[in-house]
This record gives C-alpha cells, structure tokens and sequence, in this order.
C-alpha cells in the first residue's frame, strides 16, 4: 500500500498548529475576550480600542496615530494599515499595551477580540 502526503494540506496544518500554540504560549487569556467588536463599511471608533476601524471588500483598515501604541507585526501603526484576515483561519494579532487585539473573518463577519492579560 503507497500513502501520498498532500504537501499543502500538512504545510497549512503546520501553519495552523504553529499559530495555536504561540497563541496558548501568549500571556494572554485567548480563551474569553474581554470585548468583541463587529467592524462595518464605515470608519467607527471601537469603544476602548485606540483609532479609526473599517472594512472594505472583506479588507480592514486602521487609522492609527503611533501615540495610539497599536502595532501590528512588531511595526507600530502611523497613519493607515490594512490587514486581510482570512475566512475560518485564525485571527491576525495586534498589540496595543499589554492586550491582544484579534481580528477574525468569518464568512461575511469581520471582528476584533480583545484579550487582556491572563490573571
């Protein structure tokens, strides 16, 4: 009997498997935001969250000043940042102090989670 690996399907479950564990290695409680917000079309403050969130054709935009202190792949965020979660994959993160702010797509829902930290 010949078994033939999919490369894809193990290298996009390494990815998935490599991304859980940093997030349950995280000082952060992942399991339970302390805040969910839905984005919509339109340029809205989220209550509690520093700057300016929307969603374009599936795309978030973020307006953010660096005395906002967001960053988002260890670059602090000065001026517009745009980010393109994937639908069903887990969230991109962004930090802003000592919190996790996880934007996730589902289907046509696009949020942020925000996490604090773990007590």
């Amino acid at each position: 009997m010949t078994i033939v690996g999919h490369t894809s399907v193990d290298t996009t479950w390494t990815q998935w498997l490599e991304r859980c564990s940093i997030r349950l290695r995280s000082p952060h409680n992942t399991s339970d935001p302390i805040a969910r917000h839905r984005l919509g079309e339109a340029p809205e403050q989220l209550p509690g969250l520093p700057g300016t969130w929307w969603v374009i054709d599936g795309r978030v935009f973020i307006a953010a000043k660096p005395g906002d202190r967001l960053d988002h792949a260890g670059e602090r965020i000065a001026g517009i940042e745009i980010i393109d979660p994937i639908d069903g994959a887990p969230g991109l993160i962004l930090r802003q102090d000592d919190r996790a702010l996880e934007v996730v797509r589902r289907g046509d829902l696009i949020a942020v989670n925000v996490y604090g930290p773990a007590d």
